[in-house]
């Protein structure tokens, strides 16, 4: 699992010679494009989880509609990535509302803080969520929206980051949302996870498969802690 964005494909730019008859090194490839996602997906597989970005059909099921959300509650995204979910959070915020995007990479962190200069972005785990809002003095989650890999997290990660979500949507009306991959679906680590979350909450919905994207994959929404 996870969620990045990328942009277009175009071929790496050629090396321009400086003043003094050297070339000079090509410029790096934004984080933002496919080539660029795929070079982090190599670099630490099992935290980015996904070797393109998620499509706009993805992003868009994912985070669904927010018109629910009143002035001053708080939308929390975990794994934003490079930003594909953000985007679509972007535009359907209702103005007022807070945002709060937790990501680990630091790479993908500056790359959020600069493209989305409206958003706040914190650097860190988003199991330690409880300790990030209080430290923020922000309240607890109205959504939260996940591009986690769950399907490539240590067991140890996926408890943390499961504690953490029945601490946020404790008495709550907050859901949770994330997405699994339909070929991983039948994974070990993806059962695991999804075996736990049915032991913590009361309410579960599974939607898609999103065919619109590569590869499809199933939106997995929880509500109502036992």
């Amino acid at each position: 699992m996870g969620s990045r964005q990328g942009g277009g494909l175009d071929p790496s730019p050629e090396p321009t010679p400086d003043p003094s008859g050297q070339q000079a090194a090509p410029k790096r490839r934004p984080l933002r494009d496919g080539f660029g996602f795929f070079g982090s997906f190599l670099k630490n597989p099992t935290s980015v989880g996904a070797v393109l970005p998620s499509s706009r059909f993805l992003s868009r099921a994912l985070v669904g509609t927010l018109d629910h959300i009143k002035e001053g509650e708080l939308v929390v995204e975990y794994g934003p990535g490079t930003g594909p979910m953000t985007a679509v959070i972007n535009e359907r915020l209702p103005a007022n509302a807070q945002y709060l995007g937790i990501e680990l990479q630091p790479e993908f962190h500056d790359l959020l803080a600069t493209r989305f200069t409206n958003m706040s972005f914190h650097l860190g785990s988003a199991g330690d969520v409880k300790q990030i809002l209080a430290d923020r003095g922000l309240p607890r989650p109205a959504r939260i929206i996940s591009g986690l890999p769950f399907a490539s997290l240590p067991p140890a990660v996926q408890d943390s980051v499961i504690d953490g979500l029945v601490w946020a949507l404790q008495d709550s009306e907050c859901d949770f949302r994330t997405f699994q991959y339909a070929h991983a679906y039948g994974m070990k680590s993806a059962r695991r996870f999804r075996g736990l979350m049915a032991e913590r909450f009361q309410n579960f919905e599974r939607i898609g498969p999103i065919m619109r994207n590569v590869p499809p994959a199933f939106v997995l929404r929880y509500r109502g802690v036992r």
